[in-house]
């Protein structure tokens, strides 16, 4: 299709902006606020791009409706099966001298316009023949034309009005229609407008963590530190959950080469600590000058990077065209008899050519689901993840040697309550964080194409139990040291599963990444004074 030849003065329709999912909605509103294009260039491009099922239209240019989309304030509207159309007619509603404008701006209105006044003299019938043909020419196709007059509309079906007082209120309408589901032909509305198409932003499929500075705001608070290494077993953590600590302090949990430890105490205090701002700090900050930094800010995460104040976003991330697992070799699943696993199992022989798979679980060939009818040789082994001996034995076995780990191995059952003890272990973490740090240490020495660690959104938004969102945390935390020590790792931080995702994820060099799925930001309602303008993220938060 042709680019619009360049004509002035052509009104910017509404911004169209739709997405498959909440969060690739909000990502996009987020990049459009630092866009430099044109009002025009992006309506253009935004609506004759392939809509998606998730739909919201907001003011060209308007950065309080795109931070209102941006910060899930406004979300998008599902579309619901096409509806249908009908056009209205309002004659009182239009006076003659209305049809220069639509005249100057569109030729086909123009001499259908004359034509019909020429054969018929009469103005309103003239206008209205005229915008018929040209909302055809646009793909607009009533199944019904209705006469309103004294009484309200009252039809349950989309109704365009023929009186429209301009063409700009023409294109809003067109826009709304859009937005419900009618569609358009956008590239022959936008005839003659001049507009060109740019770049918008990228969807993906994967999403990453991002700290961004953000101004500092002083003030007054409580204040509680965790030591680094602190035990998330420790009863001292879990009376956190009755503390009223304005500000929680922990160290090095999410730098670039974290404390593991401390990394899954801040998932823990994401889960239970709803009332408290957590900040993680990257060097002893005396408690004055944390306060004069951040006592008064109404971020939920916050990190000091240098003495300045981040706050937690979310961005788009590269989906990664390389699928690093190496098939000649063994690839070892922990979790591998459950139904993650299976289904992972599956994807690995159809789509990665993997020939030879381990599936580990505690049940082995006890467990419910054992895949029986892969195209490759599968060795089912019953084994605790979490035990270094058995580990390493295992390992010992594969042949040929072990080329890619992935670790999907979960518990979900919430053992605070409970009154777990160090003489009984906690089957959350065991299954989570002991099993990782075991596959880590027993793998470290290898050539691995790949160490993939299937973690959750939990661990960042703090849904679900709060040992569930540590170990999630734990395991991110464990990826992104690996890389920094030049092993290999990513950290798939799961809405729901989706083998698009895996596959996205396999090469990235985040070595934390979000798959699809609603997650706690999908309640996020943050003032709207700190969405930074110029930053492309989605805010995270309470």
């Amino acid at each position: 299709m042709p680019e619009p030849v360049a004509r002035t003065d052509f009104p910017t329709p509404p911004w169209l902006l739709s997405a498959r999912d909440g969060v690739a909605l909000r990502a996009l509103a987020a990049g459009l606020l630092d866009s430099t294009a044109s009002d025009l260039d992006l309506a253009y491009s935004l609506a004759t791009r392939t809509p998606s099922a998730l739909r919201v239209l907001v003011p060209a240019g308007d950065r309080t409706a795109l931070e209102a989309v941006a910060s899930g304030e406004k979300p998008g509207q599902p579309v619901p099966a096409r509806p249908r159309l009908t056009f209205a007619s309002r004659g009182s509603k239009l006076a003659p001298g209305r049809e220069t404008e639509f005249s100057q701006r569109f030729p086909l209105f123009s001499d259908t316009f004359d034509t019909m006044l020429g054969d018929y003299h009469d103005w309103l019938f003239a206008f209205q023949a005229a915008l018929c043909c040209l909302l055809e020419s646009w793909g607009l196709r009533p199944e019904a034309v209705a006469r309103v007059t004294r009484r309200p509309w009252d039809d349950t079906s989309l109704v365009l009005d023929l009186t429209p007082p301009s063409v700009r209120d023409l294109l809003a309408e067109l826009a709304r229609l859009h937005t419900a589901g009618i569609p358009v032909a956008w590239n022959e509305v936008f005839a003659g407008s001049g507009a060109q198409r740019v770049d918008l932003p990228a969807e993906t499929l994967l999403y990453r963590t991002r700290w961004v500075p953000v101004p500092p705001r002083s003030g007054q608070a409580e204040l509680l530190e965790i030591p680094p290494g602190a035990d998330i077993r420790s009863h001292a953590l879990e009376t956190l959950r009755h503390r009223e600590d304005r500000l929680v302090v922990t160290t090095n949990a999410t730098g670039p080469d974290p404390d593991l430890a401390s990394a899954a105490v801040w998932g823990l205090l994401n889960a239970a600590a709803a009332k408290t701002t957590v900040v993680d700090l990257d060097r002893p900050t005396p408690a004055a000058e944390l306060l004069d930094l951040v006592g008064g800010s109404t971020e939920p995460r916050l990190a000091i990077r240098d003495g300045v104040p981040h706050a937690f976003r979310v961005a788009p991330a590269a989906d990664s065209p390389t699928r690093p697992i190496d098939p000649s070799g063994t690839v070892l699943v922990t979790g591998g008899t459950g139904r993650i696993g299976s289904l992972l199992a599956a994807h690995l022989v159809a789509e990665h050519g993997v020939r030879h798979l381990v599936l580990a679980s505690r049940s082995g060939p006890a467990a419910e689901r054992l895949p029986t009818d892969l195209d490759a040789d599968v060795r089912i082994a019953a084994i605790d993840a979490a035990d270094p001996g058995q580990v390493e034995s295992l390992i010992a076995s594969c042949t040929p040697p072990l080329t890619a780990v992935i670790h999907c191995a979960a518990v979900f059952d919430e053992p605070f309550a409970a009154g777990r003890t160090p003489e009984c272990p906690d089957p959350v973490l065991r299954a989570k964080t002991d099993s990782a740090w075991v596959l880590h240490q027993a793998t470290e020495h290898l050539p691995l194409s790949a160490f993939v660690l299937f973690s959750s959104l939990a661990g960042t938004f703090g849904e679900a139990g709060e040992n569930y969102a540590a170990a999630n945390r734990f395991l991110d935390a464990l990826a992104t040291r690996r890389r920094a020590h030049g092993l290999p790792a990513v950290s798939i931080a799961w809405g729901r599963w989706d083998p698009a995702v895996f596959d996205a994820a396999l090469g990235s060099e985040e070595p934390v990444v979000f798959g699809p799925g609603e997650s706690p930001v999908e309640q996020t309602r943050l003032p709207r004074e700190i969405v930074p303008a110029l930053l492309t993220s989605v805010p995270a938060g309470r």
